[in-house]
This record gives structure tokens, C-alpha cells and sequence, in this order.
């Protein structure tokens, strides 16, 4: 059964109008608010998901992520993830809405759609045991599946940490620092979760920041440490790029690649549009999207080869 940390409760509901008047006048921001304070607003607007999302029967709305964590929240920087169980097959999957500036992605399945998810080894079901039940209305107690470590966990691990690294150097490129720094955090954040997945201990599979620290490989722990630290402050172009050098080093040493370094991107022509991160043949490489004339061309670097290719996802 999932096992979900506390459960947030209100001593009445606020006028979720009045509250959205407030907001749009500029009354919250973020500099001077506490994270605390932010998130129960957050919690506050997300209760009302039942009368926003008319169309479906909502049982329960469970926050997950950092957005249950007040200590690893970055207003601006983090999303705010949330569960919706729902008593039938939703009409729609995904919403996602914006709360000052902070994305908040919702996704809705049935109680039977998340069991099966967690038999078969989503990330899901640990994310779960760090959340916060906003409501619910019988339908947590119907999940019955135990968190588990399967192939599959260990697949989609492994797959998140070049995503996340391919979308930090594509910020690099787009000159968003801290949105870099972010997704690097992230990617880092997946190493570290994949390589403790690989031990098969589900129970002691590690969710918030403090968790990751302390079943981290020594030799990642300070990277991880510098990122959590750079996602919460403006950084530097310069400071950013030591740290994507840092990471690929890192990621190509623990999953047993040979690497592709950033100086490949620098040689480019032109700056990257796009950057995905793959394996191939035992190599990190980065498949990236460049100008060419009026149009764009898809490159796949790989050491110190440079060729052109026709789809720029991993095969």
C-alpha cells in the first residue's frame, strides 16, 4: 500500500476568486515570501481542482515532488506536481496550469491505472511516500501495490538522467542559467537514483535532497551539493558551463560511456536550437539541431565525429 506522509488540512477554503485578483496585482511575490507560505497557497488554489475540473468525478489530489518538501522547493524554479485519482477512465490526461510563475503539472488516473503503475516499478510509487494528500475521498486506500525496483525502473532512470542533461545544456545555449542549473540538478539527481536502484532496495530508495546525499557515491555527492546550492541563486555563464563539464564527466564515468564534452557543442558553427543527449555504441553523444542557411539541419556528435542525421531523438 502507498503510504502517504501528512495529510494538509484547511480551516476553510479561500475565495478562490479573491485569491487569483490578489495574485495578479502583484500582492505575492516571491522575494520576502516564505517557501512555507507559498506552498500553502499553492496547496489552498489546488484544493479547488474539483470545481476547476468539472468534467471529472476527483476522488483524491495528492501533491508529490519538491512541492511536498518545502526544504528541497525553489519558487520559480520548481514545478508542483500533483496526482488526481479519479472514479472513471479521464476524459482528459494531463492539465497543466501556471501559479506565479511556478508550473504546476496534474495528471489524473484511476485508482487501478496507479496500482498497476507501481507493480510495474514507476517512479511514481516513491515519490508517493514523500507526498501530501490535499483530499481524498476513499480512493488512496484502494492502492495496494508496494513500491518496487524493476527492469523498468532502472530503464527509465537511466533514460531521465540523459533527458534532463540534454535539456541543461540546451538551456545553457538559450542563455537561461538557473533553468540550466535546474535541469542539470535533475539529471545529477537521476544518477544518483539509478545507481542506488541497481542494489534492488526499494525501502531505501532515496526521494528529498537529504536522501540523495546520504546514498550518494562519495565521488557525486559534492557535485550534487553544488547544484542544489546554484538552482536557488543567479549563476554565471562561466560558473554553469564548469558545472556541465562536471556532469558529463560524471555521467559518462558512471553509466560506463565514453564521452562526448561540451567542446563538441562549442565548435558548432552556430549555437544549438535543441540538444538531446543519447546513447549509442557505448558513447555519450548529443544529437543537436543547427541553422543552415534558412532552414535546419540535425547533427550527431559523437567524440570528435561530426555527422548529419535525420531525426534528432535517440533511436
Amino acid at each position: 500500500m502507498v503510504r502517504i506522509s501528512h495529510v494538509f488540512m484547511y480551516n476553510g477554503a479561500r475565495d478562490l476568486q479573491i485569491f487569483m485578483i490578489l495574485m495578479s496585482g502583484g500582492l505575492f511575490m516571491f522575494p520576502g515570501e516564505d517557501v512555507k507560505n507559498f506552498l500553502r497557497m499553492a496547496y489552498e488554489l489546488l484544493s479547488e481542482l474539483p470545481n476547476i475540473i468539472v468534467s471529472e468525478d476527483v476522488c483524491s489530489i495528492v501533491v508529490f515532488g519538491s512541492a511536498a518538501r518545502p526544504s528541497d522547493f525553489v519558487p520559480g524554479v520548481s514545478d508542483i506536481n500533483v496526482l488526481v485519482l479519479v472514479k472513471r477512465a479521464p476524459k482528459r490526461r494531463v492539465y497543466n496550469l501556471d501559479f506565479m510563475d511556478t508550473r504546476i503539472h496534474v495528471e489524473l488516473f484511476t485508482p487501478e491505472e496507479l496500482d498497476q503503475m507501481i507493480e510495474k516499478g514507476s517512479l511514481l510509487g516513491f515519490m508517493l511516500r514523500d507526498s501530501v494528500a490535499l483530499l481524498d475521498r476513499g480512493c488512496l486506500s484502494m492502492i495496494r501495490s508496494r513500491p518496487r525496483i524493476t527492469e523498468y525502473t532502472i530503464k527509465i532512470l537511466r533514460r531521465y538522467v540523459l533527458a534532463a542533461l540534454g535539456l541543461a545544456i540546451e538551456s545553457y545555449y538559450m542563455e537561461m542559467p538557473r533553468k540550466s542549473a535546474s535541469q542539470l540538478y535533475h539529471s545529477i539527481r537521476h544518477l544518483i537514483r539509478y545507481l542506488y536502484a541497481l542494489s534492488g532496495d526499494a525501502e531505501g530508495f532515496p526521494v528529498s535532497d537529504e536522501e540523495l546525499l546520504v546514498r550518494s557515491p562519495e565521488d557525486l555527492r559534492s557535485l550534487f551539493r553544488k547544484l542544489i546550492e546554484m538552482r536557488r541563486r543567479e549563476i554565471s555563464m562561466d560558473e554553469l558551463k564548469e558545472a556541465i563539464e562536471e556532469a558529463i564527466d560524471a555521467i559518462a564515468r558512471k553509466l560506463g560511456l565514453k564521452k562526448t564534452g561540451i567542446e563538441a557543442l562549442e565548435k558548432l558553427p552556430s549555437k544549438p536550437l535543441m540538444v538531446v543527449a543519447c546513447e549509442d555504441s557505448n558513447w555519450l553523444v548529443f544529437h543537436v539541431e543547427v541553422k543552415r542557411g534558412e532552414g535546419l539541419k540535425i547533427l550527431k556528435l559523437r567524440g570528435d565525429s561530426v555527422t548529419e542525421i535525420e531525426n534528432i531523438f535517440c533511436d
